[in-house]
């Protein structure tokens, strides 16, 4: 009996044991990934014009960028990553659907959906302006788990009708159907591009209370203080802050005193020679500090995902009388589909998911967003009549080295942007790019890899190459329904 029992006593113990070990592995693992375990808060921050080679650690050779360059330690970097469009409304479309701008017939800004150019060669296509309320955006789908979802900044997705109010967002700060400022100085109003505009909508923050504007204040400092109030305010909630700077887009128009310190830094050998912009690059670059410095402060910092993008290559055009900026080394610049209209900086920042510092070559598009963002949150269930055309990046933050699973990335743009482009259509498959112009049927064929600077057009020494590339363009066309221009038969 005494030997039952003590068998008995040694199989309980045993069991304790095994419990206790099991409880303590168990709890370690909550350590490790309970940081992930709430559902994590999205930043998403989208500068306006700004370009691949605009930030340090690109290679600028003017700008200051400290904070943008703190981040990138922080972060995935993505070293191919590119607009869906070379202009800012279809690629802010691409970033709220998942999609191709050409599958939802959104292939320029707003504005000019409405009022198209019809003194030129071709004839733009019939496209719309207005995101569709049909579409079911990242702010609905988030919205829908929980989130508080907030707007600040630039829109330029529609008008009074088709608000980010009305696409699933809680909170609309200063979003509108403008695509800039009058002026980027309080009261944000004025003439520019010939209409009278204002952007509004600071009359509370987040909680309805009023206060009192600032004379002199700056447009990117004030959207910084609204997104910083909206994230002070969600009470313990999931949020998704959609932070959309409208800086650096024209007017150019730097803080006085920043401008002057970059005026003494020029030398006549630099690619970036506009103070003015280089002193909105800074201020940009200030105020995302502020912004993450913010949420370091609220402790949230483990638990929020921050990504930063660009909506479109630099405009490298005037604005009185001065070049706006250099995409060097990078042809090109907004409204083109080479590589300085439509490759932009891209990082994700993830703690616990993404390695500090880390790189990845990827080819990437602002369709991604949507998926990814989707897969971060755990949303497993689809809407089964919404193609989503991005694919997720998340397994790439949990391991840089994976390889997207995608042959082809693709652009359309049936329109001028002059003095820069032609309507143009594009793809990129790995190392190699394709361009169709459609005014003269022209193919221009280039590999990345070898020839960063499109410089050296391979379409007549690789002709096969070049026909099985233009094929791929033409069936994915076909596939989305995107529309192309036409002769204008009263072009003189």
């Amino acid at each position: 009996m005494k030997k039952i029992a003590f068998i008995k006593f040694s199989i309980y113990v045993t069991s304790v044991m095994f419990i206790t070990i099991l409880s303590s592995c168990n709890t370690k693992q909550e350590k490790q990934v309970g940081k992930n375990i709430q559902k994590p808060n999205i930043v998403l921050i989208s500068i306006d014009d700004l370009g691949w080679a605009d930030i340090a650690g690109n290679g600028s050779d003017l700008h200051e960028t400290p904070r943008i360059d703190l981040l990138e330690s922080q972060s995935l970097k993505f070293t191919e990553a590119y607009a869906a469009a070379s202009v800012c409304t279809p690629t802010r479309a691409s970033l709220m659907t998942g999609k191709y701008p050409a599958r939802i017939n959104m292939t320029i800004w707003s504005e000019w959906a409405i009022n198209p150019q019809f003194d030129m060669p071709l004839l733009p296509p019939d496209v719309i302006g207005d995101l569709p309320l049909k579409e079911n955006t990242l702010a609905e789908i988030l919205k829908k788990k929980g989130y508080l979802t907030a707007h600040v900044g630039k829109w330029h997705l529609g008008d009074s009708n088709h608000s980010p109010e009305y696409h699933g967002f809680d909170i609309n700060i200063g979003g509108s159907h403008w695509g800039c400022p009058a002026t980027f100085f309080y009261p944000y109003r004025g003439e520019i591009y010939n209409t009278e505009r204002q952007i509004t909508g600071f009359e509370a923050d987040a909680n309805g209370d009023y206060f009192t504007e600032r004379e002199g204040e700056y447009l990117t400092d004030r959207l910084t203080d609204e997104a910083i109030k909206i994230m002070e305010g969600t009470k313990n909630k999931p949020f998704f802050l959609n932070l959309a700077y409208y800086s650096v887009h024209t007017p150019i128009e730097g803080k006085p005193e920043t401008v002057k310190y970059f005026e003494e830094k020029i030398k006549p050998e630099m690619h970036h020679k506009n103070a003015n912009y280089a002193a909105m690059v800074s201020s940009v670059d200030e105020n995302i500090g502020r912004v993450m410095d913010k949420i370091e402060q609220l402790g949230i910092s483990d638990n929020t995902v921050v990504i930063f993008i660009s909506d479109n290559g630099g405009f490298t055009g005037q604005w009185n009388n001065e070049v706006v900026t250099n995409n060097f080394p990078l042809r090109s610049g907004k409204g083109s589909l080479y590589e300085g209209g439509v490759k932009i900086p891209m990082l994700i920042r993830y703690p616990g998911i993404t390695t500090p510092g880390s790189k990845t070559s990827n080819v990437v598009s602002t369709i991604d967003i949507l998926p990814t963002i989707k897969d971060i949150v755990n949303i497993k269930e689809t809407d089964k009549e919404t193609v989503i055309d991005g694919v997720s990046l998340f397994n790439v933050m949990k391991n840089p080295a994976m390889e997207v699973d995608r042959e082809y990335v693709f652009w359309h743009y049936p329109h001028y942007y002059y003095p820069i482009t032609s309507p143009v259509s594009s793809v990129r498959n790995k190392d190699w790019k394709l361009l169709q112009y459609y005014e003269d049927d022209r193919i221009e064929l280039y590999n990345l890899k070898d020839d960063p600077s499109e410089k050296n057009n391979l379409s007549e020494k690789m002709p096969e190459k070049a026909k099985e590339l233009l094929k791929v363009l033409d069936n994915w066309k076909i596939e989305v329904k995107a529309q192309v221009p036409t002769i204008n038969t009263n072009y003189k």
